[in-house]
C-alpha cells in the first residue's frame, strides 16, 4: 500500500501538466512495481504573468491519467520508458507537452494582434535518486515540435511523507530556460509592437517554483481525493518583458481519481 500511495502521488500535479509548464514529473515513482491505468478529473487553477489575462481563463477542468508498466509510463503530459526503475533510482527518456507558458491572442487586451504562441513538445530525460523519504532528480529538455527551439533544465528537491491512507510531498525547484524558450514565449517582435507594447527580446534565466500536494486513498478503495498548491517566482527576463505584469504565479488543483485494479 506504501508503494500505491506514493506512485499515487503522481496524480496529484498531473491534471496541471497539460496547462501549466514543467511540471511533469512533479511526483516521484517508487519501486518498481507496476501500476494500472488511473483516470480522473479535476478543476485547476492558475494565473499565467501576462498582463491582463482573462479571468475566465483561470479556471478550467482537466484531465489525470497515470500508467505504470514494466518499462512505459504516461504521467499526466508525460510518457517515458525508465532503464533504471528501483527503490532508489529511476532513468527514463521522456517526452513532454508544455502549454503552460502559451497563450493566445484573445487571452487579454494586452497580448492582442500579437502572434499566438502554441504549446511545445520537449523531449529528453530524466535522473530520480530517493534513497529513503527525501530525494533529488534532475530533468532535461528541449523542444522537439519547432516551436520555441528552445531547452530547459529542472532540478529539484523533495520529500515523501506518509500517514496512514494519507500520502503528502513537498517539493522545490529550480527550473533554468534558455533565451529562445525564454523568448518565445515572452519576447515582442518589431512588427508586434505598439505604443502600449514595446518590443522585447527575453534571454535565459531561472524560475523557482515551490509545491505542496496530497492524495487520499483508503486501503479498500480505488478512488483517489488529490489537491496541490504550486507556487512559482519567475526570472527577471520573463518579469520586464512588455507583455507580463507579475513575477510570480499560484496554481492549484483539486480532483477524484479512479484506479482500474
Amino acid at each position: 500500500m506504501k508503494t500505491k500511495l506514493i506512485r499515487s502521488l503522481y496524480v496529484i500535479t498531473l491534471a496541471m501538466f497539460i496547462n501549466q509548464y514543467s511540471m511533469a514529473s512533479d511526483v516521484e515513482v517508487s519501486g518498481g512495481a507496476k501500476l494500472p491505468l488511473t483516470l480522473g478529473l479535476g478543476v485547476a487553477y492558475r494565473d499565467k504573468p501576462y498582463a491582463g489575462f482573462g479571468d475566465s481563463k483561470k479556471t478550467q477542468a482537466v484531465p489525470i491519467v497515470m500508467y505504470e508498466g514494466e518499462h512505459f509510463f504516461a504521467r499526466g503530459n508525460q510518457i517515458g520508458w525508465d532503464f533504471l526503475n528501483s527503490e532508489a533510482w529511476e532513468l527514463a527518456v521522456i517526452g513532454e507537452y508544455q502549454g503552460g507558458q502559451s497563450y493566445n491572442n484573445s487571452d487579454s487586451k494586452k497580448l492582442t494582434a500579437m502572434n499566438d504562441r502554441d504549446p511545445s513538445f520537449m523531449a529528453g530525460g530524466h535522473v530520480r535518486w530517493r534513497p529513503e523519504k527525501f530525494g533529488i532528480k534532475l530533468t532535461a529538455l528541449t523542444d522537439v515540435s519547432d516551436e520555441s527551439d528552445g531547452s530547459q533544465i529542472r532540478g529539484e528537491l523533495f520529500y515523501v511523507h506518509r500517514a496512514g491512507d494519507l500520502a503528502i510531498r513537498t517539493f522545490a525547484q529550480v527550473a533554468w530556460q534558455d533565451s529562445d524558450l525564454n523568448d518565445y514565449y515572452y519576447g515582442v517582435r518589431r512588427r508586434e509592437a505598439t505604443a502600449t507594447r514595446a518590443a522585447y527580446q527575453a534571454d535565459d534565466d531561472y524560475n523557482y517554483v515551490f509545491g505542496l500536494s496530497g492524495v487520499y486513498q483508503r486501503k479498500d478503495s480505488p478512488w483517489m481525493f488529490i489537491g496541490s498548491l504550486r507556487y512559482t517566482v519567475f526570472g527577471d527576463e520573463i518579469d520586464d518583458s512588455s507583455i507580463t505584469d507579475d513575477d510570480e504565479m499560484l496554481t492549484g488543483l483539486i480532483g477524484i481519481a479512479y484506479t482500474f485494479w
